[in-house]
């Protein structure tokens, strides 16, 4: 009823292939994003004495660093595992089905580890980070942008690791001719 009919046939809905596929670019864009913001959060005013101050002076934003660039590549080569293997899951090789879940486990853990350090370390650091915050430099912002956008990755990541096993009754792109 809600599949595509191309030559009489009836093919099988893949909405639920294009919604994940379309969280997994926006967790890629989200924790890329965060790490690069948080990455380049420096300089900051103190009590009128230049002082740099940069994500590095904090362990849990190092940690975000690293740990939502990681995220980045996992979920990039989720993305290519998810695009390659292919309309006949049942019928095609059981590697990458077994990949994309370590990789979907893998990404969340990340994320959540990170994101929750950092949510960590602004309550833990909170005086010194805030003290940034009516000087000049944008070093407090910028925590908090990346924290959020890390937060709205790992949100993404869980909701594409539903959606992938939720059939969604419409369909996106054609299925192959073969």
């Amino acid at each position: 009823m809600y599949g595509s009919r191309c030559n009489g046939t009836m093919d099988t809905p893949n909405g639920s292939k294009a919604v994940t596929l379309l969280l997994r670019l926006s967790t890629l864009a989200l924790a890329l994003t965060s790490a690069v913001v948080m990455a380049t959060a420096s300089e900051c005013t103190i009590y009128g004495a230049k002082n740099t101050v940069t994500f590095k002076d904090y362990p849990p934003f190092v940690y975000l660093v690293g740990f939502n660039i990681t995220a980045g590549i996992l979920e990039a080569v989720a993305i290519y595992l998810q695009l390659g293997k292919g309309d006949d899951e049942e019928e095609g090789p059981k590697l990458p089905r077994i990949l994309l879940v370590v990789f979907d486990v893998a990404v969340q853990s990340l994320l959540s580890l990170s994101t929750g350090a950092v949510f960590a370390a602004v309550v833990a650091y909170g005086p010194q980070i805030s003290a940034c915050a009516g000087a000049a430099g944008r070093f407090c912002e910028q925590v908090h942008r990346s924290k959020l956008l890390s937060f709205a990755a790992g949100t993404s990541a869980g909701l594409a690791a539903v959606a992938k096993d939720v059939p969604l009754p419409f369909s996106v792109w054609p299925a192959s001719s073969d």
